[in-house]
C-alpha cells in the first residue's frame, strides 16, 4: 500500500489534472513526465474506484467521481502546498521573474505604481503581458502569467482572487457636445440622436452604464469600435460623440475642460487580482501577491479625493 505522501503527490497530480483540463499542461507544471502523471491518475482512480476522467481528442473531461473527489480535496492540497511551501522557502529569497497580465489601459495609467513599489522592493522582475478579458484568462490558465489584474470577475472554481481597486464608469463627451447636451437633461432617448464610440460592437461599458442609470438600451449610431480605451478617449475629445469610460481614464481631461461629464456617475465595477487555484505555493507568486494588495485602491482614493 502506497504511504502517506505517495498520496499527497498522487492526489497532487489528480487537482492539477482537474484544473488544466490536460494531462500533458498538468505534468510540465508539476515537472513530471507524461506517462508518471498518467500513473499517479490511475492509482487514485484504483484507489477511489471510479474511473475520473474520459479522455477526450483535447485533454480529458471530469466525471461526477471527479469533480466530488476535488470538491472534497483541493482546497485542503493548497493549504498544505502553501504550508510546506512556507516552510521549505522560509530562509530562501524570492528572487526571479514573474508574469503578470492585464488591460493595457489599467496598466497605462494606475498600475505602474503598483508594479514601482513591486520592483522596488528589489526582490523580482517583471515581465508584463496586455490583453483583454480573453486574452488575460488565456495567459493565467496556459500558465505563461502567474498574475494578473482584470475588471472581469474570475470563475471561482478556477482561480483564488482578491479586489485590488475599484473604477466607476463616467458617461462623457467633447465639451462642444457636452455643451449642447448639458442644456437639458440627458437620458438615452436624447443620447440616440448623437454617434458612440466603443470598445466593440456589444457596447459593454456602454450596456452596462445606460442599465444601470438610464434603465434603457443605448440605441447611438456606433460611429467606431476601438479595442483600446485610452484610444477611444483620444477620438471623443478629438469632437466625435461620447461614450462610457473609466473614471482613471477621464478625470484629467474634464479637469483641463477637453471632456464633460454627462449624467450621474455609473456603477463601480472592481478590478481583480487574480491567480490560478495552487499558484501561491510559489513564494515568489505568494510575495509578489502580499506587495501588490499592500498597495491596493490607488484609483478608488484617486477618486474619493477629487470628488
Amino acid at each position: 500500500m502506497a504511504d502517506a505522501m505517495s498520496y499527497f503527490v498522487q492526489l497532487r497530480t489528480f487537482v492539477e489534472v482537474y484544473r488544466c483540463g490536460t494531462i500533458t499542461r498538468a505534468a510540465a507544471n508539476l515537472g513530471l513526465s507524461q506517462p508518471a502523471a498518467t500513473a499517479h491518475i490511475q492509482s487514485i482512480e484504483s484507489l477511489v474506484g471510479f474511473a475520473l476522467f474520459e479522455r477526450k481528442a483535447r485533454g480529458v473531461e471530469p466525471t461526477a467521481a471527479a469533480h466530488d473527489l476535488a470538491l472534497q480535496v483541493s482546497a485542503h492540497l493548497d493549504a498544505v502546498e502553501q504550508k510546506l511551501a512556507s516552510v521549505r522557502n522560509r530562509n530562501n529569497a524570492v528572487y526571479g521573474t514573474l508574469n503578470i497580465a492585464g488591460p493595457a489601459e489599467y496598466i497605462s495609467q494606475i498600475a505602474g505604481a503598483q508594479f514601482a513599489n513591486l520592483l522596488q522592493a528589489g526582490e523580482v522582475n517583471l515581465v508584463v503581458h496586455l490583453g483583454n478579458k480573453e486574452r488575460i484568462y488565456q495567459l493565467l490558465a496556459e500558465g505563461t502569467a502567474e498574475l494578473a489584474i482584470t475588471a472581469s470577475a474570475p470563475d471561482p472554481a478556477l482561480y483564488d482572487y482578491q479586489i485590488i481597486d475599484s473604477e466607476r464608469l463616467m458617461l462623457v463627451a467633447n465639451r462642444f457636445t457636452g455643451s449642447h447636451l448639458l442644456q437639458q437633461s440627458v437620458d438615452a432617448e436624447r443620447l440616440r440622436l448623437y454617434p458612440v464610440i466603443s470598445y466593440d460592437p456589444t457596447l459593454p461599458l456602454i450596456r452596462h452604464y445606460f442599465n444601470a442609470v438610464f434603465n434603457a438600451p443605448c440605441q447611438s449610431p456606433i460611429a467606431a469600435i476601438c479595442p483600446d480605451i485610452r484610444a477611444i478617449a483620444g477620438i471623443v475629445k478629438a469632437g466625435v460623440g461620447y461614450s462610457v469610460l473609466p473614471d482613471y481614464l477621464c478625470r484629467d481631461a474634464v479637469k483641463q475642460g477637453q471632456l464633460v461629464y454627462l449624467g450621474e456617475p455609473g456603477p463601480e465595477n472592481f478590478i481583480y487580482l487574480v491567480w490560478r487555484k495552487g499558484a501561491l505555493k510559489h513564494p515568489r507568486v505568494s510575495y509578489a501577491k502580499d506587495i501588490l494588495l499592500a498597495f491596493a485602491n490607488i484609483n478608488k482614493y484617486a477618486s474619493a479625493t477629487s470628488a
